[in-house]
């Protein structure tokens, strides 16, 4: 950026030292007039004419605009002529009036007094050299001045001379180094990311830094005096005086930090991140400090983070979070004869199609079911997806009667033929219906919106004992299924108290060498009757029933001490982790780092080879409690991983400062990342946010080459799916880990 010659510092100094000048030689003239008044004939007053003029010449010279007069480089020059222009008179002065001696020599040195506070060396050391000579010149008239005293006098004179000019050098260097520290200043915030403001008492931009112009396209020159008002909007005036009265109330020195939006010089809006810092009584600033900073990227990812959060990503419809909010809002805003109507859905035997067909043909089906299902619903009604192959619509005054019809349209349309595969098949549904009408007397809000979710659920549950197909309405004596959840905790507690659980485990592989270098515990239950059931089977009731905890501390161990036989069996396990998950009751028990700190000591594991996977929902559910339970873990050692990214809302600001080491990318971004742009951009995102945040990442659920292939070149470190291996006991993942580091190897 190029400066201007004179700042403002430098023409105010001017300024001030030519008007001092201009004070000094209206009294010189006026003593002058006096001396003419008092001691010259009568016939040559008429010099008290000319003397006159001048002093008001340059009594009104005073008040001219000198700041913006010296800023021009042609009159800096025409003004040094009045610097010179007074020897002659002072010469002639020294002539003309018998004690003119006397006073040019006091005169000079004020000359050159008031020339060095402006002017460089050289031009002090010529004015002090000229008038030096004047003095010479007068000295043949002053007879009683002898040549010892003249000379001595004129040694003086030089000394003077001399002294005004060292001051006048350091006066420049002193300058050139101010200036020279505000190059570099300036330099410095024309560099920076951020825009830098100063903004007075009254909301006047006082300074702005030419790194504006790139955060929202005016130049500082543009902005500077304005007010601050002009780049936030009138419609947020409020906001900007609510911000500067709170910064003003700080102490001085204190900052505060809020978000907020400025209008573009385009028109657009632009986010930053505002830091303001209080120096309103500073001497020196007597502004508000305030740092600008463009969040717009972090904003827009982490909007598409909540979009993710919200949505069901494989339909586009609302989630089980939205539904949830969405079904409380509504039932609080409910009252006496706004009755709210929730039907749940769940597709009967959706696991077949997945397990037959593949998982393709499963989303496939979940999409025409979907889309079916939007085609019956009206367009006030809220449809979702909440997870799997169930899905919730959420009615306003509805009649109980209309909710029985609109059930039997979605059991016509769920069950017409759909091409899979190139296979027809039909599929079913089980609905179950209830209405905040059943709700306990007096509830509303969250606890109703709970009890009618429950609601439908055990009429849910109902048509499916029913023989499926069909729907049922909510009856109060459906509480009885409180005793099976009874049954099904007993038969949980002697599933753990036989050994009736298996831990598999699932490999976790180098993107670019696909060397196995972690294993993910997986609890599935071997149960007598009904054969080994998956999770979905039993760890719901198992968080609901507490028996989480116990069941969590059990595969906790057995997968540490897994880690310690597969190190002393073979040496391809010495660099070998394990990836254990937790619940959201297990995160939240208190006894949870005890826990972990056991089962390491009993394995005789180093705690760096544990990784203990949370997922986002349970580290927002209580932010402050989570940092502490995370911060406690990692003082253990372990490693801490946050597991399906994006799909649990969470602010960005807060993953800083928890002491996370991985991210793993939810399964359902990484589905169509090879053919998806926009699962592209996140994925690549997250692989920027955890490179800049210096944390590894891992994708799930990779099942083609594809989208190996994709991953690995947005730069994902790690990845987990079928195409490198399924879970596994452990005498599998032994021959894999040998074959794996031989591969690598």
């Amino acid at each position: 950026m190029r400066r201007l010659e004179f700042d403002d510092h430098t023409a105010d100094y001017w300024a001030r030292q030519i008007r001092i000048g201009t004070w000094i030689a209206a009294v010189l003239t006026s003593i002058g007039g006096l001396r003419i008044a008092l001691s010259w004939p009568a016939n040559r007053h008429w010099w008290l004419i000319p003397v006159a003029v001048a002093v008001v010449v340059q009594l009104a010279a005073v008040r001219l605009p000198w700041n913006r007069l010296v800023r021009r480089p042609g009159f800096r020059s025409r003004l040094l002529l009045w610097w010179f222009g007074q020897l002659p008179v002072m010469f002639l002065f020294g002539v003309g009036d018998s004690r003119g001696m006397t006073l040019y020599l006091p005169a000079a040195v004020l000359l050159l007094m008031t020339a060095a506070a402006v002017w460089p060396p050289r031009t002090v050391v010529l004015l002090g050299c000229l008038s030096g000579i004047g003095y010479a010149a007068l000295l043949p008239g002053q007879a009683r001045l002898g040549a010892a005293t003249a000379g001595v006098v004129l040694a003086i004179y030089c000394c003077v001379i001399v002294l005004t000019a060292v001051n006048a050098q350091s006066r420049g260097r002193l300058d050139a180094r101010r200036r020279a520290a505000e190059q570099r200043a300036e330099t410095l915030l024309e560099a920076s990311a951020d825009a830098v403001l100063a903004v007075g008492r009254d909301g006047t931009l006082k300074y702005v830094s030419p790194s504006v112009e790139q955060l929202l396209g005016y130049r500082a020159k543009d902005l500077t005096g304005k007010r601050l008002h002009e780049l936030i909007g009138e419609d947020r005036l409020g906001g900007v005086h609510d911000f500067l009265n709170g910064m003003l109330a700080l102490p001085i020195g204190r900052s505060d930090r809020t978000e907020s939006k400025l209008r573009h010089r385009s028109g657009e809006w632009v986010y930053v991140d505002v830091i303001g810092t209080n120096w309103i009584n500073d001497p020196d600033l007597q502004a508000v400090v305030v740092s600008l900073r463009d969040i717009g990227a972090r904003r827009e990812l982490e909007q598409q983070l909540s979009r993710q959060a919200f949505t069901d990503s494989l339909t586009g419809m609302p989630n089980r979070a939205m539904f949830r909010r969405t079904l409380e809002e509504a039932v609080a805003a409910g009252g006496i004869g706004r009755p709210v109507t929730v039907l749940l859905l769940d597709l009967d035997d959706f696991k077949l199609v997945n397990d037959n067909l593949g998982h393709s043909a499963g989303d496939e089906l979940l999409t025409t079911i979907a889309e079916r299902l939007r085609g019956q619903v009206r367009p006030g009604d809220v449809l979702a997806r909440l997870g799997g192959d169930e899905f919730a619509i959420l009615l306003r005054d509805l009649d109980p009667a209309d909710a029985s019809r609109l059930a039997d349209r979605l059991l016509a349309t769920a069950h017409e033929p759909i091409r899979l595969a190139s296979r027809d098949i039909t599929c079913s549904l089980s609905i179950g219906i209830a209405s905040s009408a059943a709700c306990e007397p007096g509830e509303a809000g969250i606890v109703c919106a709970e009890q009618l979710l429950g609601n439908a659920d055990l009429a849910m549950y109902a048509a499916k004992r029913a023989g499926r197909n069909g729907y049922a309405i909510f009856d109060p004596t459906m509480t009885m299924s409180v005793l099976e959840e009874a049954q099904q905790r007993a038969d949980l507690e002697h599933a753990l108290e036989h050994e009736e659980f298996r831990v598999l485990y699932q490999p976790v592989v180098d993107m670019h060498t696909q060397r196995l270098t972690a294993v993910e515990a997986l609890v599935r239950w071997q149960h007598p009757r009904d054969g080994l059931l998956g999770p979905y089977h039993f760890i719901a009731g198992a968080e609901a029933n507490g028996l989480i905890v116990p069941l969590g501390r059990w595969v906790l161990r057995q997968a540490c001490a897994q880690l310690a036989r597969w190190r002393a069996e073979t040496p391809d396990a010495a660099g070998l982790h394990v990836n254990v998950n937790l619940s959201a009751r297990q995160f939240q028990y208190a006894g949870l780092v005890d826990d972990v700190a056991a089962a390491l000591a009993d394995a005789g594991l180093d705690a760096a080879s544990l990784t203990l996977e949370i997922t986002e929902s349970m580290l927002m559910a209580d932010i402050e409690a989570a940092k502490e339970t995370l911060h406690a873990l990692r003082r253990l050692g372990v490693r801490l991983a946050i597991d399906d990214f994006g799909t649990g809302y969470s602010s960005l600001s807060y993953l800083k400062q928890l002491p996370v080491d991985v991210i793993k990318i939810d399964k359902t971004f990484v589905d169509e990342v090879h053919i998806d742009e926009d699962d592209v951009a996140l994925v690549d995102a997250v692989a920027g946010l955890g490179q800049a945040l210096k944390m590894k990442t891992v994708a799930e659920g990779i099942e083609s080459a594809e989208q190996w292939e994709t991953l690995r070149r947005i730069g994902i470190d790690h990845g987990q799916g079928y195409l490198f291996g399924r879970p596994a006991d452990p005498s599998g993942i032994t021959a894999l880990l040998a074959q794996k580091q031989s591969v690598g190897a």
